[in-house]
């Protein structure tokens, strides 16, 4: 049962689910901790959110929640309603306390892989992917602007753990983020952590399972081009039916700009100021690598995606 109401809700408290694949991987950086899903108990009906960093987390958690709430205002900040378990910075307990209060059909953010996640046969999964290229230019504006909040995260416990490394310090050229981007990805597993972390593995992770009836793949350059079209898919994905007296009003909620000038009902307080600062949802458009890398760099990115399914190669290039 995948609708969304009163009644479904109390169907949805109320039925077990059934694992359908344990975590095979632990994924550990400065940023994450995939252990923190060993104590995640899932309700039937709940949406978890799945990508790498940079491809779409916050603008589909925004869809998610005017979906589920079927307005545009939201009952607190979007990163606390909807919670990123993985996250070393935010205790754990806190997260599974909320999550466990809601009353609302319950969303989650991840970005860690398939093989990292309890898999669940009445969890539904949206699995986002970007061009690796424009993941790529979009990764650099943020992580620079992470250089400059250095102080806003602590040193890890143990400086010797290698799991728990420093912040990294991200190269202001572009190009030789580039580099490190499609080349630095070390297993087992993400042992340097962001912003290092595969280009690739995240989307392979889920491959193979894009044709599973609790999984949708969603494309970032599907979202730009139309998101009219995109958050219907999402809605019958998630058997909530679509109200188009309210629709043109949560479609506009979902664009960058509203998002932009809404970022205060996204993140709360300081960190609300902090992001700003760093322009966290950035440009939205894609194509900007183009005419800033050298044939040398092309190649590498090249080289990072060569050994992938020629149709995921396809569909994540949009070369279909």
């Amino acid at each position: 049962m995948r609708g969304y109401g009163p009644a479904a809700q109390t169907f949805h408290m109320r039925t077990q689910t059934t694992l359908l694949r344990p975590p095979r991987r632990t994924y550990r950086s400065y940023f994450t901790d995939s252990t923190s899903w060993d104590r995640y108990e899932p309700r039937p009906g709940d949406i978890v959110i799945s990508t790498p960093a940079k491809v779409g987390t916050t603008w589909t958690q925004r869809i998610a929640s005017v979906l589920v709430f079927q307005d545009t205002r939201l009952p607190g900040p979007l990163m606390e309603i909807s919670p990123w378990l993985d996250c070393r910075f935010v205790p754990v307990d806190a997260m599974l306390g909320t999550l466990e209060e809601q009353r609302h059909r319950r969303f989650l953010k991840t970005h860690l892989p398939m093989d990292a996640l309890p898999v669940y046969s009445e969890v539904s999964y949206l699995v986002v992917a970007r061009d690796l290229r424009d993941t790529a230019v979009s990764a650099h504006n943020h992580a620079l602007g992470m250089n400059g909040l250095r102080d806003e995260f602590p040193d890890p416990p143990d400086e010797d753990d290698v799991y728990t490394p420093r912040l990294p310090v991200v190269p202001e050229d572009i190009r030789a983020f580039w580099r490190d981007y499609f080349t630095r990805s070390p297993f087992p597993w993400e042992a340097n952590g962001w912003p290092y972390n595969s280009p690739t593995r995240h989307l392979e992770s889920w491959w193979g399972h894009r044709d599973e009836p609790n999984v949708l793949f969603l494309h970032f350059q599907d979202m730009l081009d139309d998101l009219d079209k995109e958050m219907r898919r999402v809605s019958a994905f998630l058997g909530i039916p679509v109200d188009e007296a309210r629709w043109p009003a949560l479609v506009k909620a979902c664009t960058f700009s509203d998002m932009k000038a809404t970022q205060d009902q996204v993140f709360p307080g300081r960190l609300a100021e902090a992001l700003t600062s760093l322009e966290f949802f950035h440009k939205g458009r894609n194509g900007q690598w183009q005419n800033v890398f050298t044939d040398e760099d092309m190649a590498l990115y090249r080289a990072a995606v060569e050994p992938l399914d020629p149709g995921m190669r396809a569909w994540l290039t949009r070369s279909v």
